[in-house]
């Protein structure tokens, strides 16, 4: 029982951290106003 217990625990968290790393990477620009230089290669001029 204590084995089951500790699995789903382990699932809650690694689905609620997955959950806040993909959430805090997708709005990382918007949160701490940081907008990446784009590399010369890229640019269209």
């Amino acid at each position: 029982m204590k084995k089951t217990l500790l699995n789903k625990a382990m699932a809650l968290f690694a689905g609620l951290f997955t959950f806040f790393a993909l959430a805090t990477s997708a709005s990382a620009c918007v949160w701490c106003y940081y907008q990446p230089e784009e590399p010369k290669a890229l640019r269209e001029e």
